[in-house]
């Protein structure tokens, strides 16, 4: 996307931290980095500028690719809940064209 949380366009990243008017709801997450504004909005800045480190990006990028979830096996249970669709782990490639 981009290499800036603050230079993407559609990210809440400077609503935030104070850089423009705030019209979104702070969630509970953000709310308890800390008990005012400052620390909070200090927090959240360290918190975004330490980014994802690169083997969580592969294996979320991996996943996509395969149209398959990232988590443990409860994670995964409650999304086919939420969803009413089983999502099962297909190994990589394309069926074999052998029949049986």
């Amino acid at each position: 996307m981009v290499p800036v949380a603050g230079d993407y366009a559609w990210s809440s990243y400077r609503q935030r931290i104070g850089e423009e008017d705030r019209w979104i709801d702070l969630d509970p997450a953000y709310l308890d980095l800390a008990d005012n504004e400052s620390d909070r909005r200090a927090r959240y800045t360290r918190f975004v500028e330490q980014g994802v480190p690169e083997q969580e990006l592969s294996l979320v990028r991996e996943a996509l690719q395969r149209g398959q979830l990232t988590g443990n096996q409860r994670f995964v249970d409650a999304v086919e809940q939420i969803i009413g669709c089983r999502i099962e782990r297909r190994r990589p490639g394309r069926p074999s064209s052998r029949r049986a």
